[in-house]
C-alpha cells in the first residue's frame, strides 16, 4: 500500500485524492479537481510532511477534540514562510486532525508552543486574510480554515496555560476586536498569553461602540486592549477611546491597540490616545507589565 492511500485511509477527505466510486481520469472527476484551487501544492505537502512526520502519528491524533500533550520543545526552530503556507494549505485542504498532527510533528521536532503561537498560527492567519484579500480563496474556504486554527487554539491553550505554572496576578484584561473589525483570531492569541500570565480576561468581538462602552462600564478592567486591522478614521477612534476612559469605573486603566493598521501606522498610536501598543501576544503582556509596575509575564 502506498503511502498517498495510507493517507487517504487514515487522515478522510484528501481534497480529491482520495479514490471515489467513479474513475479519476474521466473527464468529470478531472474537472472536479480543477476547481480545488487550495490542492495546488498537494505533492509538495506529502513529501515534506506527511510521509515522513505525519503517517506515524495519524492513529494517536485521530481524535480532534481531545487535549494534546506536547514535548516542552525549543525556542530555537521557527517555521519558515514554507511552513506556514503548508500549515495555511493543509487548514484550507485536509481535515482539522491532519492540521493537528502538523502541529505535534513541528513540536516533536523542538518548536515551543510559544512559537507555535506567534509564528504558525499568526503567519498562517495573516496569509489566509492575504488570500481572501487577493481573491485566491472565497469567504467561505477562509472561514472554514479558521474555524480550524481556532478548534486547534482551544486544544492547545491548557498545554499553554500549564507550561507556564500559573500564578494569578490579580489583573483583569478585556480584549477585544475593535468594533466591526471581522479580524479576530490574534485576539484570541493574545487573551491566551494574557491568560498564561495569569490575567482574568474577558472579550472577543463587539457588533459597535455601545456594546464595547457596556462591556467596559459594568467591569473593572486594568486593560482594555483594541486590534485593528481595517483602515479607521482616526479621529473617531480616538473620540471612541476617549468614551471608554470616562465610562470605564473609577480605576487607573491602560488601553492598549494593535493589529494590522497600528502595525503600519505606528504614529497613530498616541495619535489615537492609546497608552502602548505591541507587535504579540507575548509583548503585550511585558508591556502592560511595564505600565503597571508589576512582573506581568510568568
Amino acid at each position: 500500500m502506498s503511502s498517498m492511500r495510507l493517507v487517504a485511509e487514515l487522515g478522510g477527505d484528501w481534497g480529491g485524492c482520495a479514490r471515489d466510486s467513479f474513475d479519476l481520469g474521466t473527464d468529470k472527476a478531472s474537472a472536479r479537481l480543477s476547481q480545488r484551487k487550495v490542492a495546488r501544492k498537494s505533492e509538495k505537502l506529502l513529501a515534506r510532511t506527511i510521509e515522513a512526520e505525519i503517517i506515524p502519528k495519524l492513529v494517536i491524533a485521530h481524535k480532534s477534540s481531545r487535549a494534546l500533550a506536547l514535548p516542552e520543545g525549543s525556542a530555537s526552530l521557527r517555521p519558515s514562510s514554507d511552513d506556514v503556507a503548508d500549515f495555511a494549505e493543509l487548514l484550507l485542504s485536509r481535515d482539522v486532525t491532519i492540521a493537528s498532527a502538523y502541529v505535534e510533528a513541528m513540536c516533536a521536532r523542538g518548536a515551543t508552543l510559544e512559537i507555535v503561537f506567534l509564528d504558525l498560527f499568526t503567519g498562517a492567519a495573516r496569509l489566509l486574510g492575504r488570500m481572501w484579500d487577493e481573491d485566491l480563496c472565497d469567504f467561505t474556504d477562509v472561514t472554514i480554515a479558521l474555524s480550524r486554527l481556532q478548534q486547534l487554539l482551544r486544544e492547545l491553550a491548557g498545554a499553554f496555560e500549564i507550561g507556564a505554572e500559573l500564578a494569578p496576578c490579580c489583573r483583569s484584561a478585556l480584549l477585544v476586536a475593535a468594533p466591526g473589525d471581522q479580524h479576530t483570531f490574534g485576539v484570541f492569541i493574545l487573551q491566551e498569553f494574557f491568560r498564561r500570565a495569569g490575567w482574568d480576561v474577558q472579550g472577543g468581538s463587539v457588533c459597535s461602540s455601545d456594546e464595547l462602552l457596556a462591556q467596559v462600564e459594568r467591569g473593572r478592567f486594568d486593560v482594555v486592549g483594541l486590534s485593528v486591522s481595517n483602515e479607521i478614521a482616526v479621529g473617531e477612534f480616538a473620540a471612541m477611546i476617549r468614551t471608554v476612559r470616562k465610562v470605564a469605573p473609577p480605576r487607573a486603566l491602560h488601553i492598549m491597540v494593535g493589529g494590522g493598521f497600528f502595525l503600519q501606522h505606528p504614529d497613530c498610536v498616541m495619535g489615537v490616545g492609546a497608552d502602548a501598543t505591541a507587535q504579540d501576544g507575548r509583548r503585550a503582556v511585558l508591556r502592560v507589565s511595564s505600565l503597571l509596575g508589576t512582573n506581568a509575564l510568568r
